[in-house]
């Protein structure tokens, strides 16, 4: 089996400035690990964007801000 895995660029619209300002930047999302689980023949990809790190949007699955748990 052959799997291609490649780097995407795009626009996200959704990225928060560490101000709290929305705006829409130019992102990369590439492929940061892959695990091959040969009991159920499956391959899963976990992907990343460039800047997870500076985006404070909470409900972006990518952001460093969303990984970040509240003390309790």
């Amino acid at each position: 089996m052959e799997v291609n895995i490649q780097s995407v660029q795009g626009v996200c619209s959704e990225f928060i400035d560490d101000k709290g300002k929305k705006q829409t930047v130019s992102i990369i999302v590439s492929p940061l690990k892959v695990t091959a689980k040969e009991e159920q023949s499956k391959i899963v990809v976990q992907t990343g964007c460039n800047l997870w790190k500076s985006c404070q949007n909470e409900g972006c699955y990518y952001s460093m801000a969303a990984r970040i748990k509240p003390k309790s």
